[in-house]
């Protein structure tokens, strides 16, 4: 196996795993998406690393792409698709990462000048065909209480996949400028949380945020912040061998690996039905021949 597909998929794994114990720690958190104690963790970790990484020569443009991808990819990217594990759930809230490719491959063409084949075209196109499958049988569903699942739980839940896809673009292309997947990981998540401080800060609760996470700590986001490192460590990796589109692809597999853990830690959490499971496959037909030709 290709090394970049290797750190890419294992970036998957390891997102697919964030989003499940996040799912977890939401369950005694009614008001806390996990996202100020992950992206901490974060920091720290990251953090630890870069100090003993090596820094390669200092690239103004490529630091500012890196803090932009951060705040992309980390507030509203991870900010959404948090927001939609708690409201529809991690298995659905992950399906919509198929359109990450997407958003990649459209700014990769117009920033990086990456182009894509036919065969990758029809993969992409057979991903999205799945994702929207997904949405229009969820559009009409209802929870176990019969009340319908508004439209606009899905359209946050879509925020995530556009944010990932530029995001993976700006990180690219820094670490083309800027070779230090280590520290270009740390600069993004301290870029975002320092962007995640300063809206706490405006809507007056920084204090109350910090307080209840750090007094009543919940060793779930703790994890997350763990196995999300771990996972910007790989994406970071992945891009060092791969296109931005093309990690965005090993991304979007986060729904399969998402319904095997959902299967394994959250039985009776989610509903596994023939739409999700057939989207999932449909993705994982567009990865296979996207795959054949990267």
């Amino acid at each position: 196996m290709n090394v970049g597909f290797a750190f890419g998929t294992a970036a998957a794994i390891f997102f697919s795993s964030t989003s499940i114990l996040v799912r977890v720690g939401q369950r005694t958190r009614p008001d806390d998406d996990g996202v100020f104690m992950s992206v901490f963790v974060n920091v720290v970790l990251l953090g630890f690393a870069a100090a003993l990484a090596t820094r390669p020569e200092w690239d103004t443009s490529a630091i500012v792409a890196l803090v932009i991808g951060g705040v992309i990819g980390t507030v509203a990217g991870r900010t959404a698709l948090l927001r939609g594990i708690r409201l529809i759930g991690p298995s659905r809230s992950n399906a919509f990462m198929t359109g990450a490719p997407v958003a990649a491959a459209v700014a990769g063409w117009v920033a990086l000048g990456e182009t894509l084949t036919p065969i990758e075209v029809l993969g992409g196109a057979i991903a999205v065909g799945g994702l929207l499958w997904l949405i229009l049988a969820r559009s009409a569903d209802t929870a176990a209480d019969h009340v319908p699942v508004p439209l606009s739980y899905y359209l946050i839940a879509a925020i995530a996949p556009l944010s990932f896809g530029l995001a993976f673009v700006f990180r690219k292309w820094g670490l083309e400028r800027f070779p230090s997947s280590v520290i270009g990981a740390f600069i993004g998540s301290a870029a975002a949380f320092a962007v995640i401080a300063l809206i706490e800060a405006g809507r007056r609760r920084l204090a109350s945020r910090a307080r209840a996470n750090f007094g009543n700590v919940s060793w779930w986001f703790v994890a997350a912040g763990v196995t999300s490192s771990l996972a910007l460590l790989s994406q970071f990796q992945a891009f060092t061998y791969l296109e931005a589109w093309v990690v965005g692809v090993l991304q979007g597999t986060q729904g399969i690996w998402t319904i095997a853990l959902s299967i394994i830690f959250l039985r009776g959490d989610e509903r596994i039905d023939v739409p999700l499971v057939g989207s999932v496959l449909l993705v994982t037909a567009g990865v296979v021949l996207i795959s054949l030709q990267a």
